[in-house]
């Protein structure tokens, strides 16, 4: 078996709903809530809405690895939502990919 790696990653992803679309983008995002944090390797994943812009949505996740996130996004409820997102959607996902460089505590 070949290596994996296990360097946790966190994932912040932003979104914008289009206009008329806010609770109807905020019901499908909800419903990703608790398949993905039952997904292997999820360390968190929290949905928000942007103060002062209630049709911004934003994810903060973390995964144990890489390969964990990329597995939960071949999962049915996300490819699900994807298939969707065009209608709900104004603009497109912005996703970014960090690495911890330091930590609180």
């Amino acid at each position: 078996m070949a290596p994996t790696n296990t360097t946790p990653v966190t994932v912040i992803a932003r979104m914008r709903a289009k206009a008329g679309c806010e609770a109807a983008l905020h019901d499908a995002l909800t419903a990703l809530v608790a398949p993905t944090r039952r997904a292997p390797g999820c360390l968190a994943y929290d949905l928000h809405t942007e103060v002062g812009e209630p049709a911004r949505f934003w994810f903060y996740e973390v995964w144990h690895g890489s390969e964990d996130h990329a597995a939960n996004l071949e999962s049915p409820h996300i490819t699900d939502f994807l298939g969707r997102s065009a209608s709900l959607l104004d603009g497109e996902l912005d996703v970014h990919f960090l690495n911890q460089t330091s930590r609180s505590g």
